[in-house]
């Protein structure tokens, strides 16, 4: 399974060298706002794609899932973008910044299964 990691900055180096030793994840790309943090990670990454915007990400045919590890008021729009386009999420908690987002994304989620 091919994985993105959109934010980098708090949690995302945790999830990036936790899917690195996980056999059956390929971490392709990671997204952040940050230039400064996606350098550091190509340090020691070298292999990764990198890219300020998300939408590289859950456009791309070649990503199967996105892991989401922005601010919690950006959840809900990415997590709904990344199942629009077909994409299994991972969002860190909080899930979302109110149940009315948390119930549409679940129904989204069923409706693309």
């Amino acid at each position: 399974m091919n994985i993105g990691i959109i934010g980098y900055g708090y949690w995302g180096p945790n999830l990036l060298r936790n899917f690195f030793n996980t056999k059956s994840i390929n971490v392709t790309h990671i997204c952040d706002l940050d230039n400064k943090i996606l350098e550091r990670a190509l340090k020691i990454y070298p292999n990764l794609i990198t890219t300020n915007n998300y939408n590289d990400i859950t456009n791309s045919k070649d990503i199967d899932a996105v892991a989401i590890a922005t601010p919690v008021n950006s959840h809900y729009d990415i997590a709904k973008n990344a199942l629009n386009k077909s994409k299994h999420i991972f969002i860190e908690k909080p899930f979302t910044s109110s149940l009315k987002h948390a119930e549409d994304l679940i129904e989204i989620a069923e409706k693309k299964s």
